[in-house]
């Protein structure tokens, strides 16, 4: 990752539900830590760019999280597959977060 707005970044991996390895790159938009990071993604399953925002906003002894990803319109599928996702790594996160679960030790 070379984050920085024009920065790319990129991961790869194996996917368990589609039984083949995956790939997602894009561009970092906006840069502003802590509070906000934006950034396209392109996946090796959708032909559609689209783009992600993390905003962090400090509640109490906490964090609010607000994460948006937008440009699905007329793939609903894509749209619904994507949430599911980002229910799964939003788990991850907060597991890591709250307990220090990692791939690892994850049960």
């Amino acid at each position: 990752m070379d984050v920085r707005v024009g920065g790319k970044w990129s991961c790869a991996g194996p996917s368990e539900d589609m039984g083949t390895n995956f790939t997602v790159h894009g561009e970092f938009l906006d840069v502003d830590p802590p509070r906000k990071l934006a950034y396209t993604w392109s996946s090796s399953w959708m032909p559609a760019n689209t783009q992600v925002q993390w905003e962090l906003e400090e509640q109490g002894s906490g964090t609010l999280l607000k994460l948006t990803h937008t440009g699905f319109a007329g793939s609903a599928d894509q749209a619904k597959g994507h949430s599911l996702g980002w229910t799964l790594v939003l788990g991850w996160l907060q597991a890591f977060v709250e307990k220090g679960e990692t791939v690892d030790t994850r049960r």
